[in-house]
């Protein structure tokens, strides 16, 4: 997706007369608050024009039961927009077959141990705000025999991790509330080496540079998504087991 080309502007009058004009586009991000009109309002009168233009709505506000059910719009993303969300949008909305295809391979990959939580069991905190990864991340840690709580965000998995000891916790780097950068801060030096988890960054930014970070805020290890299986079981192979479990 780095190579498509946008066409921006900040005025609706604008976007509307683009397309009165017979110029084409594959996709509309509105905004919900702009001058002259609102994005519900734009929304409807390009809808009447292009039926068939798929169309985003940012809002820095929730949106109302009755806005979503316009039937308008094919997503909604709150600000401030992360990029992983944008992307995982335009993935859904623009290639769902391979996407779908991805994430069975995903899974399907290489042969899954079910014995592998037997031999080497590990207390799991998945720190994950997307309800996608979340799932597909509970998906392959069950194919493996293991069970995770789950934290949808940094200030989550920081509350998570004082109530509970966690051998590892699957950390998410962009997360809202708080990031996983600054929660792996605040879990490290609040807890002692024998009593803290391994932290494992997932992240979908593979960007030069992206490793270090990481590492430099205290994690352990670093899986990029879409998460390969073979690399997942290679993070989770080298956690040692905690002692000290107050459930134990």
């Amino acid at each position: 997706m780095g190579g498509a080309k946008t066409r921006s502007t900040g005025s609706p009058a604008e976007a509307l007369k683009w397309l009165k004009d017979g110029e084409t586009f594959d996709l509309a991000i509105l905004d919900m608050h702009m001058p002259e009109m609102d994005g519900l309002d734009l929304a409807r009168k390009v809808q009447k024009s292009n039926a068939d233009l798929p169309l985003i709505l940012f809002s820095s506000l929730g949106m109302r039961d009755s806005e979503i059910q316009t039937g308008l719009f094919k997503a909604f993303l709150a600000k401030p927009l992360r990029q992983s969300q944008l992307f995982d949008t335009l993935v859904t909305l623009f290639a769902p077959d391979q996407s779908a295809t991805a994430v069975e391979k995903t899974v399907a990959g290489p042969k899954m141990d079910a014995e592998m939580a037997k031999r080497h069991p590990l207390r799991i905190l998945l720190a994950e705000d997307n309800l996608v990864n979340q799932k597909l991340a509970l998906r392959l840690l069950s194919q493996m025999g293991y069970s995770a709580d789950v934290a949808n965000n940094g200030l989550e998995a920081i509350k998570a991790v004082d109530r509970e000891v966690y051998d590892v916790v699957l950390m998410d780097v962009q997360m809202p509330e708080m990031d996983g950068l600054d929660a792996t801060r605040h879990i490290i030096k609040a807890h002692k080496k024998d009593v803290c988890p391994k932290i494992v960054a997932m992240t979908a930014n593979a960007m030069q540079g992206d490793r270090e970070m990481c590492l430099d805020a205290g994690m352990d290890d670093y899986v990029t998504k879409p998460v390969r299986v073979d690399r997942l079981i290679e993070a989770l192979t080298n956690v040692p087991k905690l002692k000290g479990n107050k459930n134990e």
